[in-house]
């Protein structure tokens, strides 16, 4: 009789919890009206660093606004297709792009697709890092330094990888090759292009620090220089391009995370609650550990950062093409 007894009573007890617990899971998606959910949407495929970083940060994002959240990959068609995704979606859906600026402002260059505007079409809600690059080759390539690299081009033909015609790679490459003499082909790859530099079928490659790291560590590859204003902590300790009397070849990228426009009104609390997400102790040393940069900056420094970065990309693409946008 005493157990019956405990058990109406903890019944009893649930169902008076049962509403209040309704409210508060009402309350907090109403804070975030018309939002019902979160998606982190992806111009890359599964195991790409954007998608690692999306899935790093979805499940803290998703604790902290009381939305849940998935991470989708739509790549294809230069980033537009995440992109179109993300501008057709259901305010509701809280469908956010996580992409750099390929993926908005130049993606229709290789389609027919519209040109996209990130100030227009997006809200710049947040930086999610800041990209070092540098210049790397296989680890018993002959030409270890940009002036060996020049040297050797001209006794024979280089090639150099990016991931595609116009993107921020191929951009980088062509104009460090300009400005320090090397001849060399671009070959834009589909899929990895790691094996064949490693294997010495592609003699170099600009790529983001992260990109590089596992094979730096391991011996397989070697920097040559980083595209920094200060020297990073890598094995062999590259000089930055600064130090090799190419300091205007000095380039920080990244990725950022993007709100359609019908989105606007809640862009500032999403950035709000973004830097508190990069500024997590575990999501933090996640960062640190991969060598990237996170920059936790409000809404208008993000709108800043875009704006610079465009003016730079769009020079590169004038300087290797004759034309920005």
């Amino acid at each position: 009789m005493q157990t019956i007894t405990v058990q109406r009573r903890r019944l009893i007890q649930m169902a008076a919890l049962a509403p209040l617990c309704t409210l508060a899971r009402a309350h907090a998606t109403s804070d975030w009206a018309p939002l019902a959910a979160l998606q982190f949407v992806l111009p890359t495929p599964p195991g790409s660093q954007p998608d690692i970083l999306a899935r790093w940060l979805i499940e803290p994002f998703s604790r902290k606004t009381g939305l849940s959240g998935v991470v989708v990959n739509m790549p294809g068609a230069a980033g537009a297709l995440a992109a179109d995704q993300v501008l057709r979606a259901a305010p509701e859906n809280g469908a956010l792009l996580i992409g750099g600026l390929d993926h908005v402002a130049y993606s229709h260059l290789n389609s027919n697709r519209r040109a996209l505007d990130p100030f227009v079409d997006f809200v710049p809600v947040a930086p999610v890092n800041r990209d070092t690059w540098l210049v790397a080759t296989a680890a018993d390539a002959p030409g270890r330094s940009l002036q060996a690299l020049a040297e050797q081009s001209r006794r024979e033909p280089l090639n150099y990888a990016s991931n595609g015609e116009g993107s921020t790679a191929h951009l980088l490459t062509a104009r460090l090759c300009k400005a320090a003499g090397i001849a060399a082909q671009h070959v834009p790859y589909r899929e990895s292009w790691m094996p064949d530099l490693i294997a010495g079928r592609i003699q170099f490659v600009i790529a983001p620090t992260p990109t590089l790291l596992a094979q730096l560590r391991a011996g397989r590859l070697v920097a040559l220089a980083s595209l920094t204003q200060e020297r990073l902590a890598l094995p062999g300790q590259p000089p930055t391009i600064g130090e090799l009397g190419l300091s205007d070849q000095v380039f920080y990228g990244g990725l950022f995370l993007f709100a359609p426009s019908n989105l606007a009104p809640l862009a500032k609390r999403l950035n709000a609650a973004f830097v508190e997400v990069v500024q997590m102790p575990e999501v933090a040393q996640r960062y640190r550990d991969a060598s990237i940069e996170s920059l936790p900056v409000d809404l208008d420094q993000t709108a800043a950062l875009v704006r610079q970065r465009l003016q730079s990309v769009d020079a590169m693409r004038l300087a290797v093409f004759g034309r920005s946008r």
